[in-house]
């Protein structure tokens, strides 16, 4: 019997974290790969798709809200309340401990000046963005870097299998009753009159993001527009015009859709390291350096998409989104270290659903979801720290 709670100790301590001490940890470094926050759609050109009217908004397509700006400042103040009950900072970053750094998209670099403002405040931190506005930082630019024949015809390979095993004709078929298209200029003009009828193809060019034209594009777009309308805290009857409300299972069948979209352009075995190379090459430096102390990094859905497949998570939920890479929301790469090692925790932080319309203020007693995140190859303890050693040998960064 003695044996036997002998064991049951030694288990017990094995299973606290393999010798580690979470209450001795101190958070030495953080690195945060951001989505932007709440947005207008993409494009304005959606009223051909359907004679109702399209609700209104205050400023131009693509372009954070206000709403988008008060919310990311919400995550802001949240991640600083963190940092302060594990003494992160002592007053406002040194200028060599701190970097903020945006793509060149008015919507990202709003976001992270609202993050940066909330977070630190009084700490006048520079938002650091390439200089040419009109054109993407080639950071975040999600497209194929290998130019070889071979790999491009790899990639086209896989997009045509992902797009051939999707089956959205139910969603399709919802989102042309709700848009009521045989009515639409779409349909007495073009003759697209159906989503269901048309044939979706593979987009694959020198320079540009990897894309799907027809009703994958047509649809993403619009239930882009809906899901902001949405988050931007919209009345129901100008959602959707009303056709959604609050409906967790319409939501989760248009928003398959989204999914779909990220999970045929962008979820790639054979391309997913090449498309976030430069991303993933940044960041590694980072890690590797160990400077600076901390580093937000604010870009789009596809950059989330292609940095989390090249890492190979264990599959894992979100809770409380419909979103595949939700609005606002942020993968945060943390090592920890105590007298003995270092360790590395990576978790997606994000807004629920819920949180993102009605606004509600983050804190610790309505905070955001927490998300551990496993990537494979890298031996977790169960409570969600491995060696930082091993994760710079994971051959994500190789």
């Amino acid at each position: 019997m003695a044996a036997v709670l002998t064991l049951t100790v030694l288990l017990c301590l094995f299973g606290l974290g393999k010798g580690i001490d979470v209450q001795r940890l101190n958070l030495e470094q953080v690195l945060i790969l951001s989505r932007h926050n709440v947005r207008t759609p993409l494009t304005g050109e959606l009223e051909m798709y359907a004679s109702k009217p399209w609700p209104k908004w205050n400023v131009s397509s693509g372009l954070l809200t206000r709403k988008g700006y008060q919310l990311e400042g919400y995550m802001g103040e949240y991640i600083a309340d963190w940092f302060a009950t594990e003494n992160f900072f002592n007053g406002c970053p040194k200028e060599d401990e701190i970097i903020v750094y945006s793509n060149t998209k008015p919507r990202t670099i709003a976001s992270a000046k609202a993050f940066a403002e909330s977070a630190f405040k009084n700490c006048n931190i520079t938002v650091k963005h390439h200089e040419n506005l009109a054109a993407m930082d080639p950071m975040f630019l999600p497209i194929f870097h290998n130019k070889t024949a071979a790999f491009k015809q790899q990639a086209r390979e896989e997009m045509t299998r992902k797009l051939n095993e999707v089956d959205l004709t139910e969603a399709y078929r919802e989102m042309t009753r709700i848009l009521n298209m045989q009515s639409s200029d779409v349909c007495k003009k073009l003759a697209i009159c159906d989503l269901v009828a048309l044939k979706s193809d593979i987009v694959t060019e020198d320079g540009e993001e990897p894309n799907v034209n027809g009703p994958l594009f047509i649809a993403n777009a619009i239930v882009d527009s809906f899901i902001m309308s949405y988050y931007e805290g919209m009345p129901l009857s100008d959602v959707a015009w009303g056709e959604i409300q609050d409906n967790a299972t319409k939501w989760e069948l248009l928003t398959s859709i989204a999914r779909e979209n990220q999970n045929v352009r962008f979820n790639l075995t054979s391309a997913s390291k090449d498309v976030a190379g430069p991303l993933l090459k940044y960041m590694y430096n980072i890690f590797k350096s160990g400077t600076p102390k901390f580093t937000l990094l604010v870009g789009h859905d596809s950059n989330l998409n292609g940095v989390i497949n090249a890492f190979d998570f264990q599959p894992f939920v979100l809770p409380g989104q419909f979103e595949p890479f939700p609005i606002g929301g942020k993968v945060i790469f943390q090592k920890w270290s105590d007298a003995n090692e270092k360790y590395l925790k990576i978790e997606y932080v994000y807004p629920t659903v819920k949180q993102l319309r009605n606004g509600e203020k983050l804190s610790r007693l309505d905070p955001p979801q927490r998300v551990l995140l496993i990537p494979k190859g890298c031996k977790m303890s169960p409570v969600g720290f491995c060696p930082w050693s091993e994760f710079l040998k994971l051959n994500t960064f190789s």
